[in-house]
């Protein structure tokens, strides 16, 4: 069976989990914007690593239009949210199922840099965070702790690439 890897990423943590991903399974991979046709028509199983962003991944409605029913697909959403976060994992996986009700999914979490981030991102970050510190400890989530820690301190990371082994 074939076997490739694409990923769509905007500040690295979906990259480094994919190429991490690819590397020890000897899959190629492609940046989503450059897979080539042929590639992607003669996989029979796609791996597609794809940044979360406002709870939708990027690039699924593109890859969509790109691929047949019959390749069997799994998705691997990356962001800052926890798997304690079920009410935000449940809106991604609901997000990617209107897309491919069929994929195998699975959730990593990346980090985040302030530097990295564009005016308008770090506005929202900045709101985020300061609603967030409002709240009871209690009531927060993971990803509200994590948005208010890149407002304060700059960064976060969560990558774990041992939880690549999970995936098949």
């Amino acid at each position: 069976m074939t076997s490739i890897v694409i990923y769509a990423t905007k500040k690295g943590s979906t990259g480094l989990y994919a190429k991490t991903f690819a590397e020890k399974n000897d899959y190629q991979i492609f940046e989503y914007t450059q897979a080539p046709p042929e590639e992607l028509a003669s996989a029979e199983k796609i791996f597609y690593f794809g940044s979360v962003y406002a709870g939708n991944v990027l690039g699924l409605d593109e890859l969509k239009k790109k691929i047949s029913t019959s390749q069997q697909i799994t998705i691997i959403s990356v962001g800052l949210t926890s798997k304690n976060d079920q009410e935000k994992l449940a809106e991604i996986h609901n997000g990617i199922m209107k897309i491919f009700p069929e994929a195998k999914m699975f959730h990593l979490r990346g980090r985040l840099e302030k530097e990295q981030l564009k005016l308008p991102e770090k506005l929202i970050v900045k709101m985020i965070s300061k609603a967030s510190k409002k709240k009871a400890a209690h009531e927060k989530l993971n990803i509200e702790e994590a948005i208010e820690k890149v407002a304060d301190i700059g960064s976060v990371d969560y990558i774990n690439l041992e939880e690549l082994e999970i995936i098949k």
